[in-house]
């Protein structure tokens, strides 16, 4: 990934572009997966990268810009090479953060929410990143760093001025536990991936035995399953070809929860079977999970699960 002070001409710049749009067939769709892997090849979205994507994929330029603008993991400001952000959750403050990222700007002498003069780290702070259980937390280029304490601190700073590539950081820094203290039903079967796909009757049976369970969603308001399915599977779409999708979104929607991250880290063929069973029932073909910024180290093991599964059909 490119960074500040990373070279590169505009001819580079394009032909990084380019390779990304073709990928996408250059699919206006697709616009915030062409941020997502433009700004991984390139380092950040320079106003002329904005341009270039808006005219491959015939968008108008305010339309890219404002997609970019809005999500905040994508930057259209240079980044260091090292990009540190702090978890800034109210669980992290109480643990102690704000004085943690104090003393790491101090130390390398730069102001939160900039840059060093050399390009070579910045430092600021992201929404809850999911590891409130183990915090203070942050995040080194979308990789977490949880039960942070001023002397890890410091070897973190030491590190970074040394440009230790991550991959030689200690790795205990690294791990994230699950911290379940309590399976229920849903975590304590002994099902192998594929066997509840094998093991499904007609669609229609399915969702009456979804109802029959009293099966409710995990968001806030709890609602039936079963009939959300219904609702679903009953929908009509619109435009020249209506489809059914199943979409997961694993965004963690109250600050302080990590339920989302332990599903998908420990039990993505769950997620990935349920999804499937979803998308029967309700006559989808096609599902999306949304994965969070600060899960994106989580993108890659995921991708893996995909690729048993599809293996293994």
């Amino acid at each position: 990934m490119r960074t500040a002070n990373s070279g590169g001409g505009v001819a580079d710049e394009k032909g990084a572009v380019e390779v990304v749009l073709s990928r996408h067939g250059h699919d206006a769709s697709r616009l915030i997966q062409i941020l997502r892997e433009v700004q991984d090849d390139l380092g950040w979205l320079s106003p002329s990268i904005l341009t270039a994507i808006a005219d491959g994929t015939k968008l108008p330029r305010a339309r890219v810009e404002g997609v970019a603008g809005f999500y905040h993991f994508f930057h259209t400001e240079p980044l260091g090479r090292y990009r540190v952000l702090w978890s800034d959750n109210i669980t992290d403050r109480m643990l102690g953060n704000v004085d943690l990222m104090a003393r790491m700007c101090k130390k390398l002498w730069l102001k939160p929410g900039s840059v060093s003069e050399d390009g070579l780290v910045s430092v600021d702070t992201t929404s809850c990143t999911g590891m409130c259980d183990q915090g203070p937390a942050l995040l080194v280029n979308y990789r977490p760093i949880t039960r942070m304490t001023p002397e890890r601190v410091d070897k973190i700073v030491d590190l970074v001025r040394r440009k230790v590539p991550l991959d030689e950081w200690p790795a205990e820094y690294f791990v994230v536990e699950d911290n379940i203290r309590r399976k229920d039903a849903l975590l304590s079967h002994d099902l192998a991936p594929g066997d509840a796909l094998r093991a499904l009757k007609s669609p229609q049976e399915t969702l009456d035995a979804v109802k029959a369970s009293g099966l409710r969603g995990r968001g806030g308001a709890g609602f039936s399953t079963g009939q959300k399915w219904d609702f679903c599977r009953n929908a009509v779409g619109t435009g020249a070809n209506p489809a059914h999708y199943v979409v997961c979104n694993a965004d963690e929607g109250e600050p302080g929860t990590f339920k989302d991250r332990v599903l998908l880290s420990a039990y993505a063929d769950l997620v990935f079977e349920g999804m499937a069973i979803a998308g029967y029932v309700i006559g989808a073909r096609k599902g999306l999970v949304y994965l969070r910024g600060e899960y994106r180290y989580l993108l890659e093991p995921l991708n893996a699960v995909l690729e048993r599964r599809r293996a293994a059909n």
